[in-house]
């Protein structure tokens, strides 16, 4: 008759972990791998062509590469000459042709809703319109001639504000301000 088998585990074998191991192995063996992956750009692969030995696949290589890059390049040049088709941009917004040459170029443009300055020169045009220079380089007009004025001096800051339909307001520290238009 055989002993009845030990209830507290002691004679029991206990189990080995060969598939636990052998994953964490797989995994760390994978991640410097995954590291030294670069990106797949045209540019990266043109220099993965220079470590081809041979000189007639090193040559297909480069030809491959170059032909992917000049379609890409044409590519880009059809879809920025519909986007900005005369016919098609007519009525738009002069912000919204910029996004969409932006868009037709692969540029992802980011939209700013303030910017703040400092006045260099504040003036009067012919007409009544202030004129505003900014230490930016940027020339603000006024839009209506109205007589507010923005008692605001050269070195004072200034804040201008996107509004709706394509409007800006200038705002000086005095809190003073009125509707703006860019004029350089």
């Amino acid at each position: 008759m055989n002993p009845p088998p030990d209830l507290a585990g002691r004679d029991r074998a206990k189990p080995k972990q060969p598939l636990a191991s052998l994953s964490l192995l797989l995994i760390l063996a994978a991640i410097p791998a995954v590291r030294a992956a670069p990106p797949e750009t045209p540019v990266n692969q043109l220099l993965a062509c220079r470590h081809i030995a041979a000189d007639a696949a090193r040559l297909q290589c480069f030809d491959r590469v170059s032909a992917a890059v000049a379609e890409s390049a044409q590519r880009t040049a059809r879809a920025m000459k519909e986007a900005l088709n005369p016919q098609r941009t007519f009525g738009l917004s002069h912000a919204t042709i910029v996004d969409r040459e932006a868009a037709a170029a692969g540029v992802r443009v980011k939209s700013v809703a303030t910017i703040d300055a400092h006045v260099v020169h504040i003036g009067q045009g012919p007409d009544g319109r202030a004129m505003v220079s900014l230490d930016n380089g940027q020339v603000w007009e006024q839009l209506v001639p109205d007589g507010t004025d923005l008692y605001a001096k050269p070195g004072d800051s200034v804040r201008i504000t996107r509004g709706w339909l394509d409007s800006y307001w200038l705002e000086a520290s005095s809190h003073h301000g009125f509707k703006v238009m860019r004029v350089r």
